[in-house]
């Protein structure tokens, strides 16, 4: 969702709850609960030493907000140092060809949400389930539960910009009873209150 839609926006103070209670489901629907896949910011390697505190900042406001309908699920960023190959010389240095950069991957995120899903259908613990994602690495799991629980609807919500040109994966959009591309105009619309009832959170004046 972040390097979807949100980057480069001001509008990472979301609700995640919110957006889809309100703008994303049916009236009809009754959201049970949103479970929120993430990873904790690594603040050595972060062009800003305070990006650890304000994502836990949003995390505990999330929380406090919705406290009975918000489950929050953490991996953990891995960061490497590979040598690669450069795709044009740098005349500065045309000698050079490979070079060594950092890396950060997101580990266990696709994972838990694709083992959640799956478990949560053989549960029972739900009838619909709505994946904001565009990853194609989460078909097999919806194809797992389509599979196995045909009569359990699922919903996919592309959090992509629209101005990238980008489309809804074709790998996840054939096992989705239906498909939608979230907006900026819900995302706007579905944001935390500048401070957090109760609490000493406000929303950070820099992101």
């Amino acid at each position: 969702m972040y390097y979807g839609i949100l980057r480069g926006t001001n509008f990472k103070w979301l609700d995640v709850v919110k957006l889809f209670d309100k703008h994303v489901l049916d009236e009809n629907a009754e959201l049970i609960e949103v479970r929120y896949y993430t990873a904790p910011v690594l603040g050595r390697m972060s062009d800003d030493p305070k990006s650890t505190q304000r994502q836990r900042q949003y995390l505990q406001a999330l929380k406090i907000i919705n406290p009975n309908r918000l489950k929050i699920i953490e991996g953990q960023i891995v960061a490497s140092k590979p040598y690669q190959r450069l795709v044009k010389p740098i005349p500065q240095a045309p000698e050079l060809s490979v070079v060594q950069v950092f890396n950060f991957t997101e580990k266990k995120t696709d994972v838990n949400l694709a083992s959640d899903l799956i478990s949560g259908a053989w549960k029972a613990l739900y009838e619909q389930a709505i994946i904001c994602s565009n990853d194609s690495d989460l078909e097999a799991a919806l194809a797992s539960v389509k599979k196995d629980h045909p009569h359990i609807r699922i919903g996919i919500v592309a959090p992509i910009a629209l101005d990238t040109h980008r489309h809804i994966s074709g790998d996840l959009k054939r096992y989705a009873d239906w498909k939608k591309v979230l907006t900026l105009t819900q995302v706007s619309k579905s944001q935390l209150p500048p401070k957090i009832p109760g609490s000493k959170i406000q929303k950070p004046e820099t992101w």
